[in-house]
């Protein structure tokens, strides 16, 4: 699946960022694509994040000169998809998927079962507090 990274130092701040855009894009980019879309003024600070990210194993240089994100067994940095530039943990929808489904199916079957659509909706509502709580903690870390 992925490869066991052992940081050398915290990942936050742009390295954080450039990582997650690499990891999410899906295909490799260039070091002036990543400075264009994570918002710097210098290729040379992307270069010295894609250096460590490097260093780190979790980003790879291809021979084209494009860069490309390694998969990390990391729990800080598995669990995430993005959308409009902001990582969504997949506990989210997969809590509400679940809770939906046990709603939907007991309705179907015409046999409400409250304590199961109420505990259904009580996990779905835990997961998505800490889904949310993990997504101030990236939001936190990608600002640092």
């Amino acid at each position: 699946m992925g490869t066991s990274n052992h940081l050398s130092r915290p990942l936050t701040g742009t390295a954080f960022r450039i990582y997650f855009l690499l990891i999410n894009s899906r295909r490799p980019m260039g070091v002036r694509e990543i400075q264009r879309l994570v918002g710097l003024k210098s290729a040379s600070t992307v270069k010295y994040h894609l250096d460590r990210l490097m260093k780190d194993g979790l980003v790879k240089q291809l021979p084209d000169g494009k860069y490309i994100a390694m998969k990390s067994d990391n729990p800080a940095l598995t669990g995430y998809f993005i959308i409009m530039n902001t990582p969504i943990p997949y506990l989210i929808p997969a809590a509400v998927g679940y809770a939906v489904f046990v709603v939907t199916y007991s309705i179907l079957i015409g046999f409400p079962d409250l304590v199961l659509i109420g505990s259904s909706i009580v996990f779905a509502s835990y997961a998505i507090y800490e889904g949310l709580r993990t997504r101030k903690l990236i939001r936190y870390l990608s600002k640092r």
